[in-house]
């Protein structure tokens, strides 16, 4: 499936367009509850979060995934299906195509659905049970007495915030998964059945990088000094499917705030620079204690 770029008119003329957008109290922030989730993804005009974590490898990086399209792989295609199930079920049967029967890439008959059904993302039938049964597992996940369900039924879902960041005067955009007056949830697929796994995860794949922007993006549009807590609905991929509802500690915050002020101060030096460099190093390599070689037995 490939990749549509939006230009800034375009991203601007949607904003402009939109008949329910509700404007922010700081920051020139906007909400729009119903802007196209292929729209906020392929959009290059405004910088988001998955945009600028590659700054922290480094500018030059951040350069090639701007020009340069990633295809979604399987895992991220199973979590996407999971968000839509659990999320937007309306446009379930829409983005996604099932395989009557079990996929095998090597069938005739899958080969040609497969090719027909190209901009979709393609499961088949026991995929299919599995995102049901984790949809179930996510929906009846107990939070604060009541079930998860009933938190994601009184939320706006799939909301997209813009808003310009105080500091550099960068302009920035987030999507929330889902956006409950006492909560801001975000929905993760892992492979891991322990709560403490999935956080040792998620500082390496940025996730406190992402608690903070949303959470700053949130409490600007709201114009509240004490964002609402930030929770990771992390749901295991593998039977039984355990769900873990983890929030975002002042620790995990502070370190993606300071991973948000390394992106933003690069971005804004190289852009007036025009100068992007890459990861190149000059280096005297050492042995480490724990690495030195040891000769045992003969």
């Amino acid at each position: 499936m490939e990749q549509t770029i939006f230009t800034t008119a375009q991203a601007l003329a949607f904003l402009e367009g939109s008949d329910n957008h509700q404007p922010g109290k700081l920051a020139a922030s906007v909400l729009i509850p119903d802007q196209p989730a292929a729209q906020y993804h392929a959009d290059r005009a405004v910088l988001s979060c998955s945009m600028l974590k590659p700054l922290l490898v480094s500018p030059a990086h951040f350069q090639v995934a701007m020009r340069q399209y990633t295809p979604p792989s399987e895992a991220m295609q199973l979590g996407t299906a999971v968000h839509l199930m659990v999320l937007e079920p309306h446009h379930f049967a829409r983005d996604v195509a099932v395989f009557p029967g079990i996929k095998d890439g090597r069938d005739g008959a899958y080969k040609q659905w497969a090719t027909d059904n190209a901009d979709r993302i393609l499961i088949d039938e026991p995929t299919l049970r599995t995102i049901r049964t984790m949809a179930t597992r996510i929906q009846e996940r107990p939070y604060k007495g009541r079930a998860l369900g009933d938190f994601l039924a009184e939320s706006l879902r799939e909301v997209s915030i813009y808003f310009t960041e105080p500091t550099t005067g960068v302009r920035l955009r987030v999507r929330l998964d889902a956006l409950h007056p006492d909560l801001s949830l975000d929905l993760k697929t892992t492979r891991h059945q322990f709560a403490g796994a999935f956080i040792r995860d998620a500082v390496d794949l940025h996730y406190d990088l992402q608690a903070f922007l949303y959470s700053a993006a949130r409490a600007l549009w709201e114009g509240s000094t004490k964002p609402a807590p930030f929770v990771f609905a992390a749901i295991e991929t593998d039977a039984p499917h355990s769900v873990s509802l983890v929030t975002a500690g002042e620790t995990f915050l502070h370190n993606g705030a300071a991973k948000l002020q390394r992106c933003l101060s690069l971005y804004a030096a190289c852009r007036q620079t025009e100068h992007w460099p890459a990861t190149d190093e000059d280096v005297v390599a050492e042995i480490q204690p724990w690495q030195a070689f040891e000769r045992k037995g003969i």
